[in-house]
């Protein structure tokens, strides 16, 4: 008998086990060609992952075999979580490919940055991990910016294009949105990819025959090391994932202040060359605060036994008008006006980096 996968999840179709990926009744089955799991309808019906994430070593082993069977490759990044998104280990199996870069999310930014400014930017980070020849497109899954460019340069990529990226970056939003386009057949009806906010949604390569013999195909998303969002309960990693319009919050920082979200990230200023400012942001429903360094374990919730982070680690960071101190997986604080001297309190395992800023005026 002929195996048969989920087309939302790719996930081997079972009738045996209802707590193993890819469980459909018997009795559902049918006889269609394409099928959706249990897992898969109550995501998109009820917004219940009652099976959580694929492990992570399968869904590499996952990738790396769609790689292999792919002409080209459309690595999805966030871009609020930029730098997170482009993990040494997941560009090693793309060493070799041809390979396209969809930048989703664009429609965060506040319209007042021009996105020629986010494209210079995002090509500078690029340079900056030797990644020149990675050509960037600027899209948003959830308004359809860029889709026309994405759609061409998809195409360019050969018949078989896979798509992947580290969890919750929007990939199965952007394949679904293209499966609706020309390219991949318009609106005809076909299961799409399962859309979600948990990471770990999509099991095994799932691939759509398309007009003219193209065949696009969705992949396991990979899961990276150091993001703040998953060294959370899944909950709280859904508030700390990118969904909304970028805020900012913009404070008079002095020696001895303290900017924090709290109970998941605090910076600490401890000198500064002059008065100057630290804006926090976020693109998601948690918020950057000020407080005063006295307050930073009441902050940090040390002393609450149901705190979301239990151990934590400190880091010194110099921080220079015009860039930003990035967190991965939770947002960033910038500097303005001043250089800073700032003591870090991150969950043990998270990972930050300075960069230029994204958002703002830029440094000469």
């Amino acid at each position: 008998m002929t195996e048969r996968y989920c087309q939302g999840c790719g996930a081997r179709i079972q009738s045996t086990d209802p707590n193993r990926f890819g469980f459909v009744p018997e009795h559902v089955l049918g006889e269609e060609k394409t099928v959706r799991c249990q897992r898969c309808h109550r995501i998109s019906h009820y917004g219940r992952d009652e099976l959580g994430p694929v492990d992570a070593a399968d869904s590499i082993e996952s990738i790396r075999a769609g790689i292999e069977w792919s002409t080209g490759v459309c690595l999805v990044v966030d871009l609020l979580d930029f730098d997170a998104g482009l993990p040494p280990e997941l560009l090693g199996l793309m060493r070799g490919k041809n390979a396209l870069l969809a930048v989703n999310k664009v429609d965060l930014i506040p319209p007042k940055t021009p996105v020629s400014e986010l494209e210079s930017w995002v090509q500078s980070r690029l340079d900056y991990y030797g990644l020149p020849h990675m050509r960037p497109v600027l899209v948003s899954a959830a308004n359809g910016f860029g889709f026309p460019a994405l759609a061409d340069q998809v195409t360019a990529l050969g018949n078989q294009v896979l798509f992947v990226g580290i969890t919750n970056v929007g990939k199965s939003s952007v394949l679904q949105r293209l499966l609706r386009m020309r390219i991949g057949g318009g609106k005809r009806k076909q299961i799409e990819p399962t859309v979600s906010p948990y990471p770990g949604t999509t099991v095994n390569v799932s691939r759509w025959h398309c007009p003219g013999g193209l065949i696009l195909a969705d992949s396991p998303g990979f899961v990276p090391g150091g993001r703040i969002s998953d060294l959370l309960a899944p909950d709280l990693a859904q508030q700390v994932i990118p969904h909304k319009t970028l805020s900012s919050h913009l404070y008079e920082v002095k020696e001895g202040d303290t900017v924090c979200i709290k109970g998941l990230c605090a910076v600490e200023c401890i000198g500064s060359t002059a008065p100057g400012l630290l804006i926090g942001f976020s693109g998601s429903g948690v918020k950057w605060q000020k407080s005063s360094g006295r307050q930073l374990d009441k902050w940090l919730e040390k002393d609450n036994d149901a705190a979301p982070v239990k151990d934590w680690e400190e880091h010194i960071v110099q921080l220079e008008a015009g860039q930003d101190l990035f967190f991965s997986g939770l947002g960033w604080v910038s500097a303005r006006k001043a250089k800073y001297k700032l003591r870090l309190h991150i969950p043990a395992g998270a990972e930050y980096t300075v960069r230029p800023n994204l958002v703002g005026p830029k440094k000469k």
